[in-house]
Formats: C-alpha cells, structure tokens, sequence
C-alpha cells in the first residue's frame, strides 16, 4: 500500500526541444527561476526526449543536476548507479533499427542520420559539429528526414508490420520500436520511484510536440506548451494546461502556476 502524505509529493517529466529549451537557441536560461526552485524543493525532474545519452548527460551537467533519464523516445531508460548507469532497455537495438531502415530506403525518400555527416546532422539541427556528433550516436532509434510526407501512411503501415512505427518529433520522423512511447517509460519510473519511496507522487509532464500526447496523457498533470511558432498541436486531454509562452518562458510560468512558487 502506498503512503498519501498531506503534502503532495511530484515528479516533473520533461521534454526538451520546444519545451525546456528553446526551438532556435536550445537555450533554457527562461526556465532557471523554476529550474532552481524545483532543485530547492528536491522534485526529481526527469528528462524525456528524442536525444540521446551523451546528449542527456552533457545538459544535465548544465543543470547542475543527476537524476534518472529517458532517450530516444522512451526507448531507454538510464538510472544514475555508483558512478555509471543501469539501463532499461525498451526499444529494438540501433543495429537492428537500421537494418530495418536500409530495407525502407529502398521504396521511401529517406534520409537517417546514419547516413548524414556530422555537418549535415548540424545544419538540420543547428547544433555545433560536437553536438550534431552526440546527436548520431545512437542507442535505439534512428531520426529521419522524409522528403515526400504523403508517404508516411504507408510507411507507418509497413512499420507495423515489421514492430516498428514511426512517430514525428520537433525537426524530424523518429523509426522506433512498436509499441514503445514516452508514456511507457514515465509509467516505468513513476512506479520506480513509489516503490522506491513507498508513497504516492503526483506526476507532471511538459511537451510541445506529437510525440509528446501518449506522455501527457498518461500523467496526473500534463502540460501542454506552445510551439515556436505560436500554436498548439492538436491534442484533446482531459484536464490539459496550455501555457501562455512558448519553449522555456511556457515552461517556467505553467510549472510557477502548478507548484504555487510565488
């Protein structure tokens, strides 16, 4: 049985492109009032994203923070254990993804980021060349461009097919395992941490994209933030919160507004 304390206890799940960080910049310094005072108040802020391990470990250096994270679109998870970490793997291997993908290249116009140079991975992204590096270094899942989207039905049915699918994130098509999503790792940890505290948490989660609905969905709180570009993805939540701003500033306000940080 689990313990309900008078005080509520969270977890914050986050994602980062769009969302934390900004869509241009990948910035996050709109979201530091919120950022230390989630770390005053000892919340577990666990990241979420599409990015990679050495991308995660790299940005929580900048946040000043260790806690367990989630890759590649919930493909994997990694908990901080004596100075390494353990990982909880979820999705299909990166060798048998692109494999998979190599056979899809064939009759769709894709381009992985196996098959782009650093400098190409950098353009799309934006990031530095060392970033675009870490961004290819990959676990589970491959990102990709597709050049003609009207065939992304039937790619997404021959994924299937195959136990994969594909989903859409901020900048590209992500090819993943069927089946694995974000809202199956924040399940994992939210359960982790009940069991490991042996108390009841209240889950929040933040996302800007499509890929980010199964998340939201599957949380006490979910908070939907407003795209670069002033809008919102269509996504019918019971009980969603839609921020004021858009990326890091949206981030800061709707969480200020939720745990009351006045």
């Amino acid at each position: 049985m689990l313990q309900k304390d008078n005080k509520t206890e969270y977890l914050i799940f986050t994602d980062l492109d769009g969302t934390l960080l900004d869509h241009k910049t990948y910035d996050f310094s709109e979201a530091k009032e919120m950022l230390d005072f989630i770390d005053k108040q000892k919340i577990p802020l666990i990241i979420v994203t599409s990015k990679t391990k050495d991308e995660v470990i790299e940005l929580q250096k900048k946040l000043n923070i260790s806690m367990p994270f989630i890759i590649e679109n919930g493909a994997g998870i990694f908990i901080p254990k004596d100075n390494t970490f353990e990982l909880i793997a979820l999705g299909k291997t990166y060798e048998t993804t692109i494999t998979t993908f190599k056979k899809y290249s064939k009759n769709f116009p894709l381009k992985g980021f196996h098959q782009m140079s650093d400098a190409e991975v950098s353009l799309h992204t934006e990031l530095p060349i060392e970033k675009a590096k870490q961004a290819r270094k990959r676990t589970f899942s491959e990102p990709f461009i597709l050049e003609d989207e009207s065939k992304l039905e039937a790619l997404k049915k021959i994924a299937i097919e195959d136990g994969f699918d594909v989903v859409k994130g901020g900048r590209f098509y992500h090819l993943i395992t069927f089946g694995q999503d974000k809202a199956k790792a924040v399940k994992y940890m939210k359960s982790y941490y009940e069991n490991l505290y042996n108390k009841s948490f209240n889950a929040i989660a933040l996302g800007d994209g499509e890929n980010d609905i199964t998340m939201l969905e599957s949380v006490d709180t979910p908070i939907l933030i407003k795209k670069h570009d002033g809008t919102f993805i269509n996504c019918a939540i019971k009980n969603l919160i839609k921020s004021d701003y858009i990326g890091p500033k949206g981030w800061n306000e709707s969480l200020k507004r939720i745990l009351n940080a006045y």
